[in-house]
Formats: C-alpha cells, structure tokens, sequence
C-alpha cells in the first residue's frame, strides 16, 4: 500500500446552488422526459397498455434509466405477466442499481433466487485502491490536479475557499479566492493552474448581497500568481463547475445552463460549444488523443461525443448491461475512460471501453465498487498508468440543507488505482 500523507488543514464550505435550466422537448432527454410522463399519467389511469408503449420508447432513448423498468415492471404485474415484469426487474439490476423490497413490496409477488443473487452481487465490493493522502478536518474536496513526478497534489477545498498544493513534506496554500467563493473545477498545464470559481453560499464569507461572477482563473502553480481571468458579460448567472485544459482550448461546464463552453486558444473570451436544452448536468469531459472529439458526462442522461471538427454531436448508448448515468470525472486513459460514478449506490469506479472512434462504448468494467472505500467521490486525473481522485469527498457530511454534520468529519480521502495499459 502507498503511504498515506496525513495532512491537517482547516477548512469549511460547500458546493453551488443548482439551478433548473430549460430542456429541449426535442432533444433526447426532452423527448425521454415527455414519454415517461405519458406513460406514468396512463398508469394511473389504468391504461397499462399505452403506459407500457410509451415507457419501451423511453427506454429506447435511455436504456440504462433507473425508472423506466420498475414502471414497466408494476405495468407488467397489472396485466399479470409476471415473467415480463421479472425481466423488467432483471435489466435494472443488472446495470448495478439496488433496490429496496420494503418501500416496493408489489415485487414481492416476483421476487426469486435470480433476482436477489443480482441484487447482492451488486453490493459486493470490487477491486481495491491505495492511499495517497488524507485531508483532516471540514474541507470538502471538489477539485483535483495532480503531478506525478515530484509527487504534488493540488486540491480545491470548498469551505474555505483555498486551493491547496500537498506533498510528502506538508502543505501549503497556493492561493484564496474572495471571501463567498470556491472552485469547483480545477486543471493543470504547462505549470498553469485552471480553476473554475463560483460564489457559493457554502463557502465561508458567502454575502448574497453582494453577488460574484463565475470565473476561469488561470494562476501559477509555483506561487499562486494570477495570470488571468475570464467571465461572460452575457450571462452572469454562470456556475462553471468541471473543466478540462485540452490540447489547444480549455472547456468547462456550466451547471447552472446545462452548458459547456470553451476558451479557444486559451484566449480571453469564451464562446458556448455545446447550448442549453440538451444537458441537464454537464459535469466530466475528457479529451481524444488527437483533440477531435470531446466526450461530456451529463449526470442525468449519460454521455454525449462532440466531434470538435464538424461541430455535431451524439450521445453514446450504454452496453446491454452498462449504466453511463450519474458520472461526475471523466478522464483518458489510452483510448478507454475512466469515470467516478457517484449517482450509484455503491459508488464506482469506471472503466468505459471505447471504440477506436469514440462513437461507442463496448464494455463497462468496474475498477472499484466499495461503501468502505467511496464516499462520494468527485474528480480525479489519469497519471501515466495510475489513477489519482477523490476518494472521500466529505459531501456525504453535509445534510439536506448543505449544513455540516460535524466540523470534525473523518478525513477527507485521495485514493490511486492501478491501470491496466
């Protein structure tokens, strides 16, 4: 096992406010939304039938959606066909979900040794990772950039607002942003420092009577010094989250639109590559080798491939037995992807087998798959043949209302996976 560096460091703070953006009804989460909602308003009408046709097309368009087969499944018991409803059931748990039998006891009439063997296989712990380092008292650890060789570690800790550069020998503060403000993306290149910086009412100094603009902050990783910043005049609602400084422009996501942007050039001004009305939360990127395509991680309807040279996109269909939803980190290893998935309970770690082209994903593998372990992963970096990421974000001390639990939370957690080349 690696050493675990144990560093304590205050801090305290939180994540942006989410906001609703609109979604085009012709899009395909638009369209995947519209069909559910038919089908769920001819359920309770007892029209099983059309309830059962709408709820196959929405499946069509996410098949690895959650709801959809446990719908399908209570329609397929109104119509007493039960070996239809236990395959229903069978799909949703073969692509990792859980389910609890007291809170559904209609599956009660269905459930059988196939059927639980599935859903304890999918609380088994898979793989293992070791430790890089642990971070005491309240931080939570957003973002993450990480240089190999000498080992350094830079972290975004969202309560107090820091990034934070940490190494064998200790820690230091790189740099504070204004009092209310944090960043909650973060990315290194060429000994630059990216951060994209949001006011967030979880941040310590948070005042929102006096509001702030999203930023890209570029700053020296060595001292700190900012070299320069960039916002949108247009919309300064803007809360940019996740970002990635590819090989020739940098892109960031926009949560509080469903938007991401890009920074072409690493110039000054930023111009919107994929609008508002496909996503709902943007969240991981990653990069092809030869900069031609983007890959994006909406949390809520998977993944969608930007062909960066003719301007289209598509969004990727998961494998038979695949879920692609609730992935917040997306980053390159070879030509395959490794995700955090922490919209799944346990939360995973992914490895997306891709095809050559990146138009398909041809295997899920899960690298790591552990309550122990994962607690609310968030970001994390491919580094030569390691994996480095956020292994106990301490998200999972916050209540309901984004309120700490305790100011003495176990240690926030940097864990490392070995990658097969």
């Amino acid at each position: 096992m690696r050493h675990i560096w144990l560093i304590s460091c205050l801090a305290f703070g939180l994540a942006a406010s989410a906001q609703a953006q609109a979604v085009d009804p012709a899009s395909d989460l638009g369209q995947f939304r519209t069909l559910r909602g038919d089908g769920m308003t001819a359920l309770d009408k007892g029209d099983t039938a059309a309830a059962l046709d709408a709820f196959a097309k929405a499946q069509a368009i996410l098949p690895d959606s959650p709801s959809i087969p446990l719908l399908s499944a209570q329609a397929f018991l109104k119509q007493k066909r039960k070996p239809e409803a236990k395959a229903a059931l069978l799909d949703y748990l073969r692509r990792g979900n859980l389910l609890d039998l007291s809170k559904n006891t209609e599956f009660n009439a269905i459930w059988d040794g196939d059927l639980e063997n599935q859903l304890q296989a999918n609380q088994t712990t898979i793989g293992d990772m070791e430790g890089l380092t642990a971070l005491k008292g309240l931080n939570i650890v957003e973002g993450l950039a990480y240089v190999p060789d000498p080992s350094q570690l830079y972290l975004s800790s969202i309560h107090d607002g820091k990034i934070l550069a940490l190494s064998p020998e200790g820690a230091r503060d790189v740099i504070a942003f204004r009092p209310g403000v944090a960043a909650y993306g973060l990315g290194l290149r060429d000994g630059t420092l990216w951060a994209a910086t949001v006011q967030s009412r979880l941040t310590q100094g948070y005042d929102p009577a006096k509001p702030v603009n999203s930023k890209i902050v570029a700053f020296a990783a060595a001292d700190g010094k900012v070299i320069s910043a960039v916002s949108d005049p247009a919309k300064k609602d803007r809360e940019f989250g996740h970002l990635l400084p590819g090989r020739d422009d940098l892109y960031v996501a926009d949560t509080a639109h469903g938007e991401v942007l890009r920074l072409t050039g690493y110039g000054k001004d930023l111009e919107v590559l994929i609008p508002e009305g496909y996503m709902d939360s943007p969240q991981g990127l990653a990069e092809n080798a030869d900069a031609t395509a983007l890959m994006v991680a909406d949390f809520t309807s998977g993944l969608y491939r930007v062909d960066l040279t003719a301007g289209s996109m598509a969004r990727l269909l998961p494998p038979a037995d695949g879920n692609l939803l609730g992935i917040t980190s997306l980053s390159r290893h070879g030509n395959d992807l490794i995700a955090v998935q922490n919209g799944l309970k346990p939360n995973r770690i992914l490895r997306l087998h891709m095809s050559a082209d990146w138009t398909q994903v041809e295997k899920v593998e899960i690298l790591l798959r552990s309550d122990k372990l994962l607690s609310q992963p968030t970001q994390g970096v491919v580094a030569g043949d390691e994996f480095v990421f956020v292994a106990d974000s301490q998200w999972g001390n916050l209540d309901d209302r984004g309120n700490a639990k305790t100011d003495t939370p176990e240690p926030a957690i940097i864990g490392v996976i070995k990658l097969k080349p």
